[in-house]
Parts: structure tokens; sequence; C-alpha cells
């Protein structure tokens, strides 16, 4: 069964987080849901959110969108294909062989 969340924001926030959110391909709602999903799921805050979550200034939610747009908080799969990883990885370490 589904619910509607109805909030009143700044229409600027409104803009700015259309911004970010569309280059992702996400919608505003899209994002909540993925938003809320994750800290059902982990029973915590995104770290991105509880960085400025506790002020109170919409200055504090500017700098935060301001960081996400810089790329300071990288974005899930925003590293995909930027990543290596030596084929022996899992191999034990010549040190710990005698362990093994």
């Amino acid at each position: 069964m589904e619910t509607t969340i109805q909030i009143k924001i700044d229409s600027k926030l409104k803009k700015a987080a259309e911004s970010l959110f569309a280059p992702l391909g996400l919608d505003t709602a899209t994002a909540v849901r993925v938003i809320l999903t994750h800290a059902c799921e982990t029973k915590n805050m995104p770290l991105a959110i509880a960085e400025y979550a506790s002020k109170d200034s919409g200055a504090a939610i500017d700098e935060g969108l301001e960081k996400i747009r810089q790329g300071r908080l990288a974005a899930k799969g925003s590293l995909k294909g930027k990543v290596w990883m030596a084929d022996d990885f899992d191999a034990p370490l010549e040190e710990f062989e005698e362990y093994m």
C-alpha cells in the first residue's frame, strides 16, 4: 500500500534539488524515496545529510547541496569505471602465507 507525503519547501530549494537530481536521472520524489529507503535500511541518516541536518538555517542546506554539486560528497556509482583492482587482489600476501 502506498501513501502520500506533502511538504512545504522554499521554491529556491525546490529548484536547486531538481537541478541536482536531474543529471542523476531522478525526480525529487524518487530522490526522497531513495533517501528514506537508505535511512530505514541502515537505521541512520545518510552521511551527506547528517553533516548539516543539525543546523537550522537554509544556508546550511545550500552549503550541503553545493558540496554535492562540487563532487566532494560522492554519489553512489560515481566511481564506476575509475577504480581498478588487481587480478590477484584476494591472493594471500607472502608475509602471511605461513598462516594460511
